[in-house]
């Protein structure tokens, strides 16, 4: 019984480290992996986009603004964010709502689309 568990164990260890591609309904790999390069205009409108997020950020109050970059830029954790600002987590998860919602706000103002 115990050499039985022992293979099972090894068997999935081994299939864990194996990397496993999914391709969805078509099972052609090459309509899943990207070989070129983003073209010019691609890279452009990344970079305008990025340019606009950044502005409408610099216009957000200080916390939200704060939570906002160490969520998404930082990866950080609300408890690490509550941790690092020295608020409750409630307070930072509010701070992050209000955050989202002004930004909303601003692309329809605006007429920003990203």
């Amino acid at each position: 019984m115990r050499i039985a568990h022992n293979l099972c164990v090894d068997h999935f260890r081994k299939v864990k480290r194996t990397p496993v591609i999914k391709t969805g309904d078509d099972k052609d790999i090459f309509n899943v992996l990207n070989f070129s390069e983003p073209s010019a205009e691609e890279q452009m409108m990344t970079r305008q986009s990025h340019n606009n997020v950044r502005r409408m950020l610099d216009l957000l109050p200080e916390e939200q603004r704060e939570v906002i970059i160490l969520r998404h830029y930082a990866d950080l954790s609300f408890k690490e964010i509550a941790d690092l600002t020295n608020v409750s987590i409630n307070t930072a998860l509010g701070r992050m709502r209000y955050g989202l919602i002004n930004l909303r706000k601003m692309m329809v103002e605006k007429q920003i689309c990203l």
